[in-house]
């Protein structure tokens, strides 16, 4: 039996050594053909292909030194056998060779029991006892995946997800538990703890969430004021009606009613590198203690001579953005309802807070008075009409325009004329030849002075049109006004409910 045992062993570690052979090899060829590859002066490739090299070099040696890791290796590849299996509904793999100190292998020992048992005692014990939180993020994760949300205890989801850095910033596992939360992955409870720790006091503000909910509405824009002093009561009523629009969109997707079905292990296999199967793969391939830095140096490595084809890397302790970042991005994704739902639910004091303020400056009294320009005259407005004295002084400046006939606008006909007369009288005695000249000349000069009555004739015209057309005008706009007016009261008891109702599912 013990020579049985120690031969299977020893095939098993023949087994990984040609795993690691293999793998040796196709980086070869990917170093090889770098060189084709490569773009730039010769001193650039060189130097490119050298830096390959040592890290070729590098990850042979560190690859030699884990070796003695055999037995660990196991342990994270029957990991992911079982969650496979687990996936699948099929039974899993029973569990290999104990690693002292590595709490991978009692973390999937517990998972692999029944979907209706308890997980605490035994292995669970084992596995907390030897990396607490490495083992509630594990099964979080790995529960969540598998559709056993009722397993999760708000201890381990408490401690998985941690209190978040000062500046905001979320960790990779930090926004996998989110998102998973987010997706019916630990329940409404479990939720509600995620929520709650997202709502830190810079997501309280207005301003920051009002552009983004409102993107999801499809109402048209405001129309643009009849008036002035009527833009900022028009925007902001538009702006609230868009809002609600937008918030009915969100909470009223029934999708959220169920678990999101890319919440399922293997389910999000894109390029969403964050997803819970992908945190689940990056927590497992991390390794047991002693191996944690050479296997994260050699995903380094890996990556230096991949180059941009390398697959994978990182930490669950990246960064993957601030929780305002985010929120906003959650809030504008129409495909991903689930993430969208909780955002609002992690923003909704801010939202709150911005759709009274909108509802405050949308609600006020239409102005007694206000102003137009009307055929380039400012005219004051009230909903009696048109302000008597603003009127007066756009007439006087419109009549102050047009002069009478002026000494200056005659001097140039009356010249003319008279040298038409001295022409004929004085010139007539050399010839009559001059006397017609002299008519000729005089007769222009009529003609200017008429011209010159006409033009005036007709700026009277004008200035008397204009005159018209702003009376007519003046008159339309105030009661443009007045129509604006009588609304007052319709629109603000429209603009309560629309605030009721924001308020009814937000805070529902």
């Amino acid at each position: 039996m013990t020579d049985w045992y120690t031969e299977n062993r020893q095939n098993k570690q023949l087994e990984e050594l040609r795993d690691e052979m293999a793998r040796a090899s196709s980086e070869t060829w990917t170093l090889r053909s770098q060189l084709s590859q490569l773009q730039g002066g010769m001193e650039s490739r060189l130097s490119s292909l050298a830096a390959a090299f040592d890290a070729f070099v590098e990850l042979s040696d560190i690859r030699y030194e884990l070796i003695g890791f055999a037995d660990a290796a196991e342990v994270r590849r029957h990991a992911g056998q079982v969650l496979s299996a687990l996936a699948s509904g099929d039974e899993p793999p029973a569990p290999g060779r104990k690693v002292a100190g590595y709490w991978l292998g009692p973390a999937v020992e517990a998972l692999s029991g029944p979907a209706s048992d308890d997980l605490a005692g035994g292995p669970l014990d084992e596995a907390m006892a030897l990396d607490e939180r490495r083992t509630s993020i594990f099964l979080c994760l790995a529960l969540a995946a598998l559709g056993r949300r009722n397993q999760v205890s708000s201890n381990w989801l408490n401690t998985a997800f941690a209190a978040l850095a000062p500046d905001g910033t979320v960790t990779r596992v930090q926004r996998a538990l989110w998102t998973a939360g987010a997706r019916g992955g630990f329940g409404a409870e479990g939720l509600n703890m995620i929520v709650q720790r997202l709502q830190v006091p810079e997501t309280a503000s207005a301003e920051r969430w009002l552009a983004a909910v409102e993107s999801r509405s499809d109402l048209d824009l405001a129309p643009a004021p009849p008036f002035p002093e009527l833009v900022d009561q028009v925007k902001t009523r538009a702006r609230l009606s868009r809002l609600r629009a937008a918030v009915e969109t969100i909470t009223g997707d029934t999708a959220v009613l169920e678990p999101d079905r890319d919440l399922a292990y293997g389910a999000s296999e894109g390029p969403d590198s964050d997803s819970t199967s992908a945190l689940l793969r990056l927590l497992i391939s991390e390794g047991s203690e002693p191996e944690r830095v050479p296997l994260a140096r050699i995903t380094e490595l890996r990556a230096r001579i991949g180059g941009a084809n390398a697959i994978g890397g990182g930490s669950i302790d990246d960064p993957a953005g601030t929780v305002q970042k985010l929120l906003e991005a959650d809030l504008r994704r129409s495909d991903e309802p689930h993430l969208a739902a909780a955002a609002l639910r992690v923003v909704t004091a801010g939202v709150v807070a911005g759709a009274e303020e909108l509802a405050r400056n949308a609600s006020r009294p239409t102005p007694n008075q206000v102003t137009s320009e009307i055929e380039w005259q400012r005219i004051t407005l009230t909903p009696d009409g048109p302000e008597a004295q603003s009127m007066e002084w756009a007439e006087s400046a419109i009549v102050g325009k047009v002069e009478p006939l002026s000494t200056g606008d005659l001097v140039g006909p009356f010249t003319t004329a008279a040298a038409g007369v001295v022409i004929a009288i004085g010139l007539s005695l050399l010839h009559p030849f001059w006397i017609v000249v002299g008519l000729a000349v005089v007769a222009a000069g009529a003609y200017q002075y008429l011209k010159a009555r006409k033009r005036k004739a007709a700026e009277h015209a004008d200035a008397a049109a204009r005159m018209g057309r702003l009376r007519e005008k003046s008159a339309e706009a105030a009661a443009e006004l007045a129509a604006y007016t009588a609304t007052d009261a319709d629109r603000a008891a429209s603009i309560a409910t629309d605030l009721e109702e924001l308020r009814k599912r937000l805070t529902a």
